[in-house]
């Protein structure tokens, strides 16, 4: 984890369950109750990681009453800024509503936690400028709130970096992980300064830390020293960011291109102009994969983002065949 500070470390299974409990640590230390969270987040599908997802369908129909004192503000996303302002005209009025909230949403005084993904995945991938998450840190210094990077998605080289903060300099007070943690078995965690995590009371549950989960766990950061995962995916991350160029350039159905590392997007639309999201031909593309045979996944507001998360270590020919499959669906779609 990102810091020159003493840390300490809590297990858990699933990364809801670190989320939940990285929420408790926070109001522990603090001892106060608000928590801050953002449009276009997944965080996991407990009732309190549910309450802090960024949309409403289909995680959240039918599952209120959600959790109280969580405030949810716009992710600077300026594909589909919020306030419909350029960057880097817009002076980042996502950061000053935050500010302005202080107003009218919740007393910064009464915020515990304030918690986000560095790139919300399940919502489209989405890059924030520079200046956002090295704002929100500063936020928090300024009104002692715990600074929650969810990290469950982003982390372990899927950037190109260790964790996805690392592209923007920023420290965590605590940073949650899981998934690729252990390569699939379950165990996550919550990693933070330690006297923050030593103020909670009883952590913990009937299963957490596994020993064979724990095992596998130990054995996915050996790979990542031993064999030097993340230089050796540096190859594949010129491919991949080549081949979206080429892609963007020849397809117009592809409205915004957008990605770092083995983590890219390709957000769909009709016109470029308008930004009309294509949702329909989003699902034609995933459908014509499949019949090709590649597996591709959707996510964003609109449904109209395509994913593109290969495994750090796939083999160059298997990367390009999928590009190769990617560009021909979505070419016949375009024309």
């Amino acid at each position: 984890m990102p810091g020159k500070f003493a840390k300490a470390t809590a297990l858990f299974n699933s990364g809801a369950e670190a989320i939940d409990n990285s929420i408790k640590i926070a109001r522990a230390y603090t001892k106060k109750p608000g928590v801050i969270c953002f449009d276009h987040a997944f965080h996991g599908k407990t009732l309190l990681a549910t309450t802090l997802n960024g949309t409403v369908k289909p995680l959240k129909i039918g599952y209120g009453p959600f959790v109280p004192e969580v405030y949810r503000f716009p992710f600077a996303y300026c594909y589909r800024c919020a306030f419909a302002l350029p960057y880097p005209e817009c002076s980042l009025q996502c950061l000053e509503f935050i500010k302005q909230g202080f107003l009218t949403r919740v007393d910064p005084e009464q915020v515990a936690a304030l918690l986000i993904e560095p790139v919300p995945g399940e919502g489209g991938d989405i890059y924030p400028p520079k200046e956002f998450l090295p704002g929100l840190r500063e936020i928090c210094k300024e009104h002692g709130i715990v600074f929650v990077l969810d990290e469950i998605q982003s982390g372990f080289g899927r950037m190109g970096k260790m964790f996805a903060c690392d592209h923007w300099g920023v420290e965590p007070d605590l940073i949650v992980m899981s998934k690729s943690l252990s390569n699939g078995f379950p165990v996550s965690a919550v990693t933070g300064k330690k006297g923050i995590m030593n103020a909670a009371g009883i952590l913990g549950g009937t299963f957490v830390g596994h020993p064979v989960a724990c095992a596998a766990a130990l054995a996915v950061l050996d790979i990542f020293e031993e064999e030097r995962v993340l230089e050796k995916a540096q190859k594949n991350i010129e491919i991949m960011k080549s081949r979206l160029e080429k892609m963007y350039a020849e397809i117009p159905l592809i409205g915004d291109p957008r990605g770092t590392g083995t983590a890219w997007a390709i957000e769909l639309v009709r016109d470029r102009k308008t930004k009309e999201p294509a949702t329909d031909e989003t699902e034609k593309a995933l459908i014509g994969c499949l019949k090709n045979g590649l597996i591709a996944i959707k996510a964003g507001l609109y449904n109209n983002v395509i994913r593109i998360i290969p495994p750090l270590v796939i083999p160059e020919d298997q990367l390009n065949e999928g590009f190769d499959i990617l560009e021909k669906v979505l070419s016949s779609i375009s024309s």
